[in-house]
């Protein structure tokens, strides 16, 4: 029960981190605010100290699927990974679709070459900006029940090795890709290897007790985690007058400096096992958490159009007030979905 409820914790505060992440980034990427301005540091900020996101969902997924009870037969594995994601995947794809061509309804030429555009970003996962962690778990899902083979039959000690040595290869294939030019197309299935380290991660951290007491291990996770967001902060001002894609290195995922904040917060989390919101709406609000994921960049585009922005005041306030109106209106609509028998399957 209390790995349970720590997990529940943990998809709460990450799902609320992306949303939080992706108001940010509508300074930092949309040019709302030049390098160096008020508007851009408050957005760096930000961005700089909520990357763990979405590293902390692969981790929880490598939690709970890596685990040795979940001993099942690889159809059964597929059938149940794979009734749950390809709904929300296709649905989620057309509604996002439609929000991408809508506004050239009316325009013929620009409606074809929004729809050129449409096709190859949906062979590559991109068909909107926070689309591609679905389409990731498709390919990590096929994969994954090979890397349980490993799990079960490594110790501790190798698991964590070929974790490292994972995470090594991983982020210096990104550091190299960032430095490189232009980004290049890609295919969506196999964008998924470069994240099971995570996974990896995830299950040693879940199932592995460092010798060191709660206080301690609280101290160290918590000035890694400050160390790396200061370095993560401080080296996207260094880059933010260079080309595209080296200037956002430090906020990728798999940057030099996301990969241990990540990791060191997630052991942070895992020591803490009481319901953070009380026992059942942390329940509620944990199972909810795909449906505000999947919902919240449509929900931030209604309030943009409502002229709700971080702009609205300054930024510092305005990010965490967006975010958080964003967070309470998807988890609304998630809710609402939840109990509609027809649509249920969608989040």
């Amino acid at each position: 029960m209390a790995q349970k409820l720590w997990i529940e914790n943990a998809r709460i505060i990450s799902c609320f981190a992306v949303v939080f992440l992706h108001v940010a980034g509508i300074i930092v990427y949309n040019g709302q605010g030049c390098g160096g301005t008020a508007a851009w540091w408050a957005g760096n900020f930000y961005n700089a100290f909520s990357r763990w996101s979405v590293p902390f969902f692969l981790m929880i997924t490598g939690a709970l699927l890596l685990a040795p009870e979940k001993d099942e037969p690889l159809a059964v594995f597929y059938r149940k990974r794979f009734s749950r994601i390809l709904v929300p995947l296709i649905a989620w794809t057309l509604v996002y679709a439609l929000i991408r061509v809508w506004p050239h309804l009316n325009d013929r030429s620009a409606l074809s070459s929004e729809a050129i555009k449409l096709l190859r970003d949906l062979l590559s996962g991109n068909v909107y900006y926070h689309l591609w962690y679905v389409y990731m778990l498709v390919g990590l899902y096929l994969f994954l029940p090979f890397v349980r083979f490993g799990v079960r039959a490594a110790p501790p000690a190798a698991l964590a090795a070929l974790c490292g040595v994972w995470f090594l290869i991983s982020v210096l294939t990104i550091a190299v890709y960032s430095l490189s030019g232009p980004a290049r197309y890609s295919f969506f299935l196999g964008g998924f290897f470069s994240y099971v380290p995570y996974c990896i991660a995830g299950y040693l951290v879940s199932t592995v007790r460092p010798a060191v007491s709660g206080r301690t291990l609280f101290a160290a996770a918590g000035a890694m985690a400050g160390a790396m967001g200061l370095f993560t902060l401080l080296g996207s001002y260094a880059l933010r007058g260079v080309d595209l894609p080296v200037k956002y290195y430090f906020y990728n995922f798999l940057s030099v400096t996301i990969v241990p904040m990540s990791i060191a917060l997630f052991i942070g989390a895992s020591r803490f096992s009481r319901p953070m919101l009380g026992a059942r709406l942390t329940t509620r609000i944990s199972a909810l958490t795909f449906g505000i994921y999947l919902a919240h960049p449509a929900v931030m585009k209604l309030l943009a159009v409502a002229g709700i922005n971080p702009n609205i005041v300054t930024p510092f306030l305005g990010i965490p007030l967006v975010a958080l109106t964003a967070f309470i209106i998807s988890g609304g609509m998630a809710a609402v979905i939840s109990r509609v028998p027809s649509i249920r399957r969608t989040i």
